[in-house]
C-alpha cells in the first residue's frame, strides 16, 4: 500500500486504484483534479540524459508519411485555433520534445522560425539530417534568442514524472502574451474505466487495459489536472478539445504490440477495431486525447 500519495499536477490526495501496468507500476487517481499516475515502487536513479520513449521501431513510426499526414492534420487544427484567437501567424516557435523533428518541418514551413529540443540524441540528430534546428537540453539557450511567439508540447508531458519543474523550466521560453499548444492522454477518456474492469474481472486473462495505459507515461491528466499544473506558472488554458489519435499511428502501435508480444485473439480484435472505434469517439466529440491551447499572462 503507498503511504499519503499526493497528485503531481495539483498536490492534492491520491488514492490508489486497483490496477497495476507492467506487473510494476501502481496506477493511482487524484481525489481533487482526477489526473491519474503511476508510482514506481523501486525507481531506478536517472541522470536526465537519456529517452524512455525513443524505441528503435518508434523512428520507423513517425518516419512513416501516413504518420506525418496525420499529424500534420492535428498541427493544422490547432494552429487554426490559435490563428482564430490572435489573427496573426506565430513568428517563433520552440517545440518541447521535438523527437525526429515532424511538427519542426511542418511550422518551418509555415515561416515561423522553429527550434526544437528533445533528450535523445539520436532522435535530435535525425532532425538535424532533415535541415532543421534541433538541440539537446543543454544546447538551448545558443539556439534561441529570446522568448518565443508560440510554445508547443505533442505528447510530451505525460512522460515527465515532476510536471511542475517541467513547467518551470519550459514556460520561461514563452513570451508574456504568447501562446501554449499541447497533446497529451486524457484520463477522463470513458474507455479507461472499462478496459481496467474488464481486466481485473478477468483475472488479467483479458487485458486490452495495456492499449490505455503505457509505463512510459507517468501522468495522465485531465483538464482541470492540466488547468492546476498550468496556472501557478501565469499560463490559462483558453481552449481544450478531446480529439482521437491519429489512425495510422495507432495502427503501426497496434501492429508492433501484436508482433513483439505474439498477439492473442483479443490483441488482434482490438486492433481491428480501433478504426471503427475512432470514428465513433470523433463523432461524439470524446477522443482518447486533450489537445490544449493555453495562453500567458502578459
Amino acid at each position: 500500500m503507498i503511504t499519503d500519495p499526493t497528485c503531481p499536477a495539483c498536490g492534492d490526495r491520491a488514492r490508489e486504484l486497483p490496477h497495476v501496468v507492467e506487473e510494476r507500476y501502481r496506477l493511482l487517481r487524484c481525489a481533487g483534479c482526477g489526473t491519474e499516475f503511476l508510482h514506481d515502487p523501486a525507481p531506478a536513479a536517472e541522470d536526465g540524459t537519456d529517452s524512455e520513449y525513443w524505441e528503435d521501431y518508434k523512428f520507423a513510426v513517425y518516419a512513416s508519411p501516413d504518420v506525418r499526414r496525420g499529424y500534420e492534420e492535428r498541427y493544422a487544427f490547432a494552429f487554426d485555433r490559435l490563428a482564430a484567437r490572435t489573427g496573426t501567424a506565430p513568428g517563433s516557435v520552440l517545440d518541447v520534445g521535438c523527437g525526429i523533428g515532424n511538427f519542426l518541418a511542418w511550422s518551418s514551413a509555415r515561416g515561423a522560425a522553429s527550434v526544437g529540443v528533445d533528450v535523445d540524441a539520436t532522435a535530435v540528430a535525425g532532425a538535424r539530417e532533415r535541415g532543421l534546428t534541433a538541440v539537446l537540453p543543454d544546447g538551448l539557450d545558443g539556439a534561441l534568442d529570446g522568448p518565443v511567439d508560440v510554445l508547443t508540447m505533442w505528447d510530451v508531458i505525460e512522460h515527465v514524472a515532476d510536471p511542475t519543474a517541467f513547467v518551470a523550466d519550459v514556460v520561461d521560453r514563452l513570451r508574456p502574451g504568447g501562446h501554449l499548444l499541447l497533446e497529451t492522454p486524457d484520463a477522463a477518456f470513458p474507455v479507461r474505466p472499462a478496459v481496467r474492469a474488464v481486466n481485473r474481472l478477468s483475472g488479467g486473462r483479458v487485458d486490452v487495459a495495456r492499449r490505455m495505459y503505457y509505463w512510459e507515461h507517468k501522468i495522465y491528466f485531465t483538464e482541470e489536472g492540466l488547468r492546476r499544473v498550468f496556472a501557478p506558472f501565469g499560463v490559462d488554458l483558453v481552449e481544450v478539445h478531446r480529439l482521437t489519435s491519429p489512425q495510422a499511428k495507432m495502427q503501426a502501435t497496434f501492429d508492433h504490440l501484436a508482433e513483439e508480444r505474439q498477439a492473442s485473439t483479443v490483441d488482434t480484435l482490438v486492433a481491428r477495431g480501433w478504426p471503427v472505434a475512432e470514428q465513433l469517439f470523433r463523432r461524439i466529440g470524446r477522443g482518447n486525447k486533450l489537445v490544449a491551447l493555453a495562453r500567458k499572462r502578459g
